[in-house]
């Protein structure tokens, strides 16, 4: 087994400042673990930009620092196994996601994914290798390196939304995450509604196939729901901007029997007025966060059968030395950026 790697990787140093550091030492490899040479890396516009702009630094206390290794989407191809792993070998692409223990301690691992090489151990995951998924032939690289994303949308839709035929499911928010969602209530054979305030946004949403689009920052959401829905519609509303007042809308305007489902991250109270929403409408309202391993190989299934597809959601390619203006241009255009990779 190789000694401990070490090597470039992106760093918070400050809130709204990344850099590229190099020497940063990685967790040490097992028996158990994975050794990724990183191709591409996906950036996440929701839970890494909160890490950016600070907004969700230290929640709680002591449980972040600067300087912070950010990002949970590598992808590169598999260079070294350990000797109990069976569903990799030397030459296979993969994707990992979420490690967290046995960095350079002069770090904090904010889930660490934009690093040169990939570690996934029992020391950086908890799990070793089963946190790496292979990308399966046909899928395009740039794609799969964002294949995380629409695993987090698969397990709300597909454990708590379950949307059925001729249901009319309202998706609020069409950043990556959104898109997917959308995408995956389509398959299911509902109707699908989506709104969002960029229309960069809501084109990509048209390229995925959603045709009933809302620009909300050019009329109401509620006015063109009730235009576009009959009594009792939508029966499902999907809320992914993270924003607490929109999901507070949303239980307000939900139908009677309706479910809202809470997919972004919310770093800010909402208040439920229980009496008048889940008593007096009999609304279920649920949430979920993250995904597993086994999600993205569903997901990558379905990039394969065309059922899915990611390529039009990177906006951009940076090379991986570019990442101050990369991060910058991301936090200051969202009417531009969907999502970005880095190319290592």
């Amino acid at each position: 087994m190789s000694d401990r790697y070490s090597g470039k990787a992106i760093v918070f140093n400050k809130p709204l400042h990344a850099e590229v550091h190099e020497d940063v030492l990685f967790p040490e490899m097992d028996d158990n673990g994975v050794v990724l040479k990183t191709i591409y890396s996906g950036l996440s516009r929701g839970t890494e930009l909160d890490l950016y702009s600070a907004q969700m630094h230290d929640r709680p206390p002591h449980s972040q620092w600067y300087p912070m290794l950010p990002g949970y989407m590598p992808l590169g191809e598999v260079i070294e196994v350990g000797s109990q792993v069976e569903h990799l070998q030397v030459g296979d692409i993969a994707l990992s996601s979420n490690l967290a223990g046995g960095f350079d301690e002069r770090y904090c691992p904010a889930w660490a994914g934009h690093t040169e090489y990939v570690v996934i151990s029992e020391q950086s995951c908890g799990i070793g290798a089963r946190r790496a998924v292979k990308v399966p032939e046909g899928v395009d690289l740039k794609a799969a390196s964002i294949g995380v994303l629409p695993a987090i949308a698969y397990k709300g839709v597909s454990l708590k939304v379950q949307p059925q035929p001729g249901e009319t499911v309202l998706v609020i928010g069409q950043g990556a995450i959104g898109n997917c969602a959308a995408q995956l209530c389509r398959a299911a054979g509902a109707r699908v509604i989506v709104a969002d305030l960029c229309e960069n946004r809501l084109e990509q949403s048209r390229v995925s196939g959603i045709e009933e689009t809302i620009n909300t920052s050019e009329a109401d959401l509620w006015e063109v729901v009730a235009d576009l829905c009959d009594t009792g519609e939508p029966q499902k509303i999907i809320e992914v901007t993270g924003e607490p007042h929109l999901l507070e809308q949303c239980l307000l305007h939900a139908p009677n029997l309706g479910l809202v489902h809470a997919q972004g991250m919310y770093l800010e109270p909402i208040q439920i007025f229980i009496p008048e929403t889940l008593f007096g409408r009999n609304l279920t309202f649920t949430g979920t966060v993250g995904e597993s391993p086994e999600m993205v190989a569903h997901c990558f299934e379905m990039m394969v059968e065309g059922t899915l597809k990611l390529d039009h959601l990177v906006t951009e390619v940076f090379p991986v030395d570019e990442a101050t203006e990369a991060y910058k241009w991301a936090y200051e255009h969202p009417e531009e950026c969907v999502t970005l990779v880095f190319e290592w």
